[in-house]
């Protein structure tokens, strides 16, 4: 009998790999609504302005199409700037051949990447790659310590602003190239610089022109608080030997999250949504952003000021917009300011940010004659203690009444990174459509830029 024909089997199609750090953010706003002694929003305030928060998205949703010619370019990044990590990550590697690299920029042309950058790393560059130095102040102390501790021949320049003029970048960048010119020459100090600024105007990119400097670009319409995730963020990072592509990838996956109109299903909206209500119908005009984490501290630092450059501002009326957003550290501050926020006047909300893990958690040793003294120590690690710090505050933070709200990271990596940054910029954009004022301008700030140039001009004299 001849053999029957073998039917060739189908493979079975297994399911894409999800990638180890695609974790999302958990969003716990349950202690932000009225209830269980806490002075929050009632559903019914929500409802009522449901008209206005699908009149926010729909505002977003249409200020965000046209890529980087969008109103709201900043919130297609992830998208668009996938196309030039080949680009930034060829700049990076030469930046790379360094020791050390000076990031010469301030507000929001150095925050996003720092925060980023010391989120990433607790402590210490990466095992082989430079140390990054981000020159914010122009304190002139620190600024001639740092030169006089680095060798130039070791030594590059990351200079960041998008405008080509801000005075404290501007100057940083003057004293630093004459100190590489002095001691390498013109040409070894060009070799050393990289500058990133606006495509086609400005000061910097004149330069780089006319000397051949390398320069990569900030999209036009992408303002520096919100430019984390252009090269401005991403080449420092990239230097540092951090993950860019899936720090793209975590805020392409939180937009994704946040596509819809509803208010509960879209945390970027809520978060706006909750804080705009706490403040007009509540009086609760201080945010305090509260990490339970060393790392995030400079996060909460960016936030403070994309929230208070964004919306610090008075509405068409004249009425003052926004809510004052304060930094604190969990464990540390409840020493420190936690006093204030139990018995002082009722017009705070909090966010806590914790993590779900430690990526290395110590063991508390204790000696018999210290275990009847602490008890409650046994068989602990440090971890456990911060966990119970950080729910110990929350707790009676809830239980003074105060609205409050908690987002917690599985794990503390670039696409967490990503998913945090793009929530806070669609829920600071979405506060600003809610108060009626442009988020992405910042006057008050340009006239403090003009009157510093006069004093300069005035030697000092009005």
């Amino acid at each position: 009998m001849a053999a029957r024909k073998k039917t060739p089997t189908r493979k079975r199609r297994e399911a894409p790999e999800k990638r180890p750090e695609e974790t999302r953010l958990h969003i716990d706003t349950r202690n932000m609504y009225r209830g269980a002694g806490v002075d929050g929003v009632a559903t019914a305030d929500l409802d009522a302005v449901a008209e206005q928060l699908r009149g926010a998205h729909r505002a977003l949703s249409a200020g965000s199409r046209g890529g980087l010619e969008a109103e709201y370019a900043c919130l297609n990044l992830p998208q668009a700037m996938a196309a030039a990590l080949p680009e930034i990550g060829r700049a990076a590697a030469a930046i790379r051949r360094h020791r050390d690299v000076l990031v010469l920029g301030i507000g929001g042309s150095s925050l996003g990447a720092r925060a980023v950058y010391e989120a990433l790393r607790p402590g210490a560059p990466r095992a082989g790659g430079p140390r990054l130095h981000f020159l914010e102040n122009i304190d002139p102390d620190y600024v001639a310590e740092l030169v006089r501790r680095l060798r130039p021949e070791a030594t590059a320049l990351i200079c960041i602003s998008k405008s080509g003029g801000t005075l404290e970048t501007v100057v940083q960048y003057l004293i630093l190239r004459r100190w590489l010119e002095q001691s390498l020459g013109p040409a070894a100090a060009r070799r050393r610089q990289w500058l990133i600024t606006d495509p086609a105007a400005g000061w910097l990119r004149a330069l780089a022109a006319r000397a051949k400097i390398a320069a990569l670009p900030v999209p036009p319409k992408v303002g520096g608080r919100y430019s984390v995730l252009s090269a401005v963020g991403l080449l420092p990072l990239a230097v540092a030997g951090d993950d860019v592509a899936a720090l793209l990838r975590g805020a392409a996956e939180n937009a994704a999250r946040c596509a819809t109109d509803d208010v509960r299903q879209n945390p970027a909206l809520e978060i706006a949504a909750l804080h705009y209500l706490l403040d007009v119908r509540k009086g609760r005009r201080t945010l305090v952003m509260m990490p339970y984490a060393n790392p995030l501290r400079l996060f909460a630092d960016w936030f403070c000021q994309l929230w208070a450059e964004s919306l610090g501002k008075r509405t068409g009326a004249g009425a003052p917009a926004g809510t004052m957003p304060v930094r604190a550290l969990g464990a540390v501050d409840q020493h420190s300011q936690l006093q204030m926020y139990l018995e002082s006047r009722p017009d705070k909300m909090f966010t806590f940010v914790a993590l779900a893990r430690w990526e290395r958690d110590l063991a508390i040793p204790l000696a018999e004659t210290e275990k009847d003294v602490f008890p409650f120590l046994a068989d602990k690690k440090l971890g456990d203690v911060m966990d119970a710090e950080f729910r110990a505050t929350r707790a009676v933070i809830t239980e003074a009444g105060h609205p409050n709200m908690t987002v917690t990271l599985d794990t503390l990596n670039a696409h967490a990174m990503g998913q945090l940054i793009d929530l806070y910029q669609r829920a600071t954009i979405y506060a600003g459509l809610l108060y009626g004022v442009n988020p992405l301008d910042q006057p008050a700030v340009e006239k403090g830029k003009l009157q510093a140039r006069r004093f300069l001009e005035n030697n000092g004299r009005r």
